[in-house]
Formats: C-alpha cells, sequence, structure tokens
C-alpha cells in the first residue's frame, strides 16, 4: 500500500506477548517507520517484535514513566510529519487503513490536524457492540507538531492545536483476553483513577451508590448490552462496577487523609 503522507506509528509495550505480533503486522503496509517503546518486559514481547526483521522497525527499552509521558517521547522520536499512536492491543482493520491513505492525500486541502477513530471492542475474544461501548472515538491520528498527550498516571488524552475530524472505519480493541486479566487489572486501574480524582479535589458522594444500579441498567437494557450476550453481559455490569468502585478507593484516601 503506497500512501502520499508518511506516516510514524508509536506503540508503547510492557509484556504484550498476546497482542503485539497482531497490532504490528496489520500496520507494516501503511507505515514508514515503526517505533516501539517497551518498558522492559519480561514475556516474550522483545522476541516477536524482534522476529519481523523490519528495518521499519524501531524498538526502545526505556524505564516506565508513565502513560502519557512514554508516548510523548515515542512522538519526539518520529521523524515524519504524521503520527498514529497506537496501544498493543489494536489492530488497524484494512478498511481503515484505505481511509486514512485517502484523507491524508486530501489534507492540504482541509488544514485537519488531527483525527478521531472509532473503536471495536472485543472482551474474553468475543466482539460487543452494545451498552454504549462503541463507537469510543480515540483521538490517534495527528499532525506531529500539533499535538501531545497529558502527563498522567492513566486515562491520558491527546491534547491538539486546530482542527479536528472523525474517520469512519473503525480500529479493533483486544481489551481483556480473561476475566483474570480484567480484574487483575481493574484494580490498578481503579485505583489511579480514585488518586487523579483525590488529586484533583473530587469528593465521594452517597448518591454513587444509586448511580451504580442504574449504570447497569442503562448499559444492559437502555443501550441494549444484553444483545451482547455472554462475556458481553459480564463486561457491561463489570464497567457498571468500576466506576463505582474508583468513589470507593477515592472515600478511603480521603478518610485515611482525615485520620
Amino acid at each position: 500500500m503506497s500512501n502520499f503522507e508518511k506516516i510514524s506509528i508509536v506503540i508503547i509495550t510492557k509484556n504484550e506477548e498476546k497482542n503485539i505480533k497482531r497490532c504490528i503486522e496489520n500496520i507494516l503496509d501503511i507505515s514508514d517507520e515503526i517505533i516501539i517503546l517497551d518498558s522492559k518486559s519480561t514475556d516474550k514481547t522483545i522476541e516477536i517484535i524482534n522476529s519481523f526483521k523490519a528495518e521499519k522497525i524501531n524498538l526502545y527499552e526505556i524505564e516506565w514513566q508513565g502513560f502519557g509521558k512514554t508516548k510523548n517521547i515515542g512522538i519526539e522520536m518520529a521523524k515524519n510529519n504524521w503520527i498514529l499512536s497506537l496501544d498493543a492491543d489494536e489492530v488497524v482493520t484494512e478498511k481503515l487503513k484505505l481511509e486514512i491513505v485517502e484523507v491524508l492525500a486530501e489534507n492540504n486541502k482541509t488544514n485537519i490536524n488531527g483525527y478521531y477513530i472509532p473503536r471495536r471492542l472485543f472482551f474474553c475474544g468475543r466482539e460487543v457492540k452494545y451498552g454504549g461501548t462503541y463507537p469510543d472515538y480515540q483521538l490517534r491520528l495527528f499532525k506531529k507538531n500539533e499535538g501531545r498527550f497529558e502527563t498522567i498516571e492513566v486515562h491520558e488524552s491527546l491534547i491538539l492545536n486546530g482542527k479536528k475530524a472523525y474517520l469512519k472505519n473503525f480500529m479493533k480493541h483486544y481489551s481483556y483476553h480473561s476475566m483474570f486479566e480484567y480484574w487483575e487489572r481493574f484494580n490498578i486501574y481503579t485505583e489511579l483513577d480514585a488518586k487523579k480524582k483525590f488529586n484533583n479535589h473530587k469528593k465521594f458522594r452517597a448518591y454513587k451508590i444509586l448511580v451504580l444500579f442504574f449504570e447497569i441498567f442503562k448499559r444492559l437494557f437502555l443501550k441494549f448490552g444484553i444483545f451482547d450476550g455472554f462475556p458481553g453481559i459480564f463486561y457491561h455490569i463489570f464497567s457498571s462496577i468500576s466506576s463505582f468502585v474508583k468513589y470507593a478507593k477515592l472515600w478511603e484516601i480521603d478518610n485515611k487523609k482525615n485520620l
């Protein structure tokens, strides 16, 4: 696949042996360079990356500095004007690749600095279509000199100058391979989110307990998550609980502070 604008793809990894092969093999034909920043993986991630033997893949081992800061280091390293930032568990589809080539070829006529990409979730190997999970727009394709990620602990967003637009075709997000993996990461992310809320002077409110039940009802029935079957229904329930757990941990942090 030839493209008019050269693209640098930036990926951060740590113990991504289940995902990285699928991620890389779907972007080789659209990228001019692939920058991978690995934070000392202890599984087969490095071995899989090196198995591609592609000159365009530049692998660097760095100390983990948080999601946003690590991604920004990769962006600084990039040699091209356009950046596509990917997580190792994301896959660029053929239709999305074609659309990216088309919009970048026409970009000089539109003056757009970045594009939101819809993302379709896969949970335990199964596509989740309902419950509000789609389109889950992610601002990931952008001009290098116009965008950087927030340097926060979790759920970092891209801060972009100028005009933005939305792409139609989606990338796939293979979020969790098992229930065990979900709950293992659940505890980490809810704790980071609770600390973020505390640092932003947010407070726990009792009504959040009632919001939990409404959130489950909304995802399963108002947004048709019930039609996702299993394990989709599990995912909607788990996700509803996570919002409540963040506030419960916030309450704990706040109360420990006041002891």
